[in-house]
């Protein structure tokens, strides 16, 4: 079994402006797992651990939803976390655009996953991209910091076309996490 989940790739043209504030955060943000550089996403559904012959079933049910769908233009904008307390777990950059068309996509992922016996997450859908995740210890000046820096900045990226999704595999390797696609769906095949 491997980790996987299926994402919206966050591409040209939003990808350099991502690639900047994230150097930016890291620069001013120690003590967080940073999300790999390589491929930033916005997850439509998180498997967790999938065999290879669960994988193709749900390719076999994913397929068809992405086709139906036709591609759509986002952004990403603003900052947050989860949860939005004292103690983040996870730092996102926020979504804008058509996010209606991301909303309709998502719950249609989620009716043919169930439909195909896949367990699905039961809470509403928020779109995110993650940027990191804090360590457990993270200073009080890094929350600090992390809350002015949601209130202060307002990272616009140009929009972008979402006009496929990919099936990645997560794997942890001993340089952090890497996403490797293994499958991409195209909208409106």
């Amino acid at each position: 079994p491997v980790r996987a989940f299926l994402a919206i790739p966050i591409v040209l043209p939003a990808r350099p402006a991502l690639d900047a504030l994230r150097g930016r955060l890291m620069d001013e943000l120690p003590d967080v797992r940073w999300a790999p550089a390589d491929s930033p996403h916005i997850t439509l559904h998180f498997f967790g651990s999938i065999s290879a012959e669960d994988s193709g079933r749900a390719l076999h049910a994913l397929r068809p939803v992405c086709a139906a769908h036709q591609p759509f233009v986002l952004c990403l904008n603003g900052l947050g976390a989860f949860p939005e307390n004292n103690r983040p777990a996870v730092l996102w950059c926020g979504v804008n655009g058509d996010t209606e068309a991301l909303r309709r996509l998502a719950q249609d992922t989620v009716t043919a996953l169930r439909s195909a016996g896949f367990p699905t997450d039961e809470r509403p859908y928020h779109p995110h991209c993650t940027l990191g995740r804090p360590r457990p210890s993270w200073p009080a000046a890094c929350r600090s910091r992390w809350k002015e820096l949601i209130a202060s900045t307002t990272p616009v990226t140009p929009t972008f076309m979402a006009d496929y999704a990919i099936l990645y595999d997560s794997l942890s390797t001993s340089t952090g996490v890497r996403h490797l696609p293994r499958e991409t769906l195209p909208f409106d095949a």
